[in-house]
């Protein structure tokens, strides 16, 4: 089983936003490729009650995308014996595993899951609240929205075809970063925290890989980086003399836009 099937829309947007920290990102694809992109300051799109007004300043009315930063996203892996092949089970067998270990009302959210290998799922929880008030921003201004993303599973899905292939990849936006290991190209363990420097960030990702070493036996070295404030070349820096080895994964300038090349 594989991760790439889930992550890329049917058929593609013809412009695609991403929403991140500080800033929107407005792309225009056509035959997936990037024609043009527009940076709007702002800091509330990823709220439940975000304000898309000077965004939308930029869009066209055609089928566009919105790829949110991983802020708004809860990741969970559960392994079990088996995971039974009926997906109705396999969603009840989840679901069950989930209300387990979350204290907040489920309901709230909206859950995906995604069967990595024949025991293993990621979970991934977004509030629907956010969902529901950027469905409801576009269609108040005559905006086609056809595919609602997320940035670290973008970048995730590109990695994929990377050849070698990293242990861990790191993206970086602002001060908020998310750490994904993988091992043999399907990602085991997940971790978001806030930094303020990219000294700051190579310490943490030091102690996170300790703490993978130590919990899963594993050995990460080598890692690809987008950062998208552009600053992938401080943190390298900072990892510079150590244990870690950065690939060019051919992530391209754009990774976390859906089917941009």
């Amino acid at each position: 089983m594989g991760l790439s099937e889930f992550f890329l829309p049917e058929r593609l947007p013809r412009q695609v936003v991403f929403a991140g920290d500080r800033h929107a990102e407005t792309v225009s694809l056509r035959t997936g490729r990037i024609s043009g992109r527009t940076l709007t300051p702002s800091t509330a799109l990823s709220g439940n009650d975000g304000d898309w007004t000077a965004v939308a300043e930029s869009l066209r009315p055609e089928e566009t995308g919105v790829v949110f930063n991983a802020a708004p996203f809860i990741y969970n892996f559960f392994e079990f014996d088996k995971l039974p092949w009926q997906r109705q089970a396999l969603h009840e067998l989840v679901a069950w595993r989930l209300q387990k270990i979350f204290p907040e009302d489920i309901a709230a959210y909206d859950h995906r899951f995604f069967a990595l290998d024949r025991q293993r799922v990621l979970s991934i929880l977004v509030p629907r609240a956010l969902l529901e008030n950027t469905e409801r921003q576009f269609q108040a201004r005559g905006i086609p929205l056809t595919y609602i993303g997320n940035s670290t599973m973008e970048i995730l899905a590109r990695v994929r075809r990377a050849k070698p292939s990293p242990d861990f990849i790191l993206e970086r936006d602002s001060d908020s970063c998310t750490v994904v290991f993988q091992n043999r190209r399907l990602p085991f363990y997940i971790r978001k925290f806030k930094s303020g420097s990219a000294t700051d960030t190579a310490g943490e990702i030091g102690k996170t890989v300790a703490f993978v070493r130590n919990q899963y036996g594993s050995e990460p070295r080598r890692y690809c980086i987008h950062d998208h404030q552009g600053e992938a070349a401080a943190v390298e820096t900072a990892l510079t003399g150590g244990e870690f080895v950065r690939l060019d994964a051919g992530l391209g300038t754009a990774p976390h836009i859906p089917g941009s090349q």
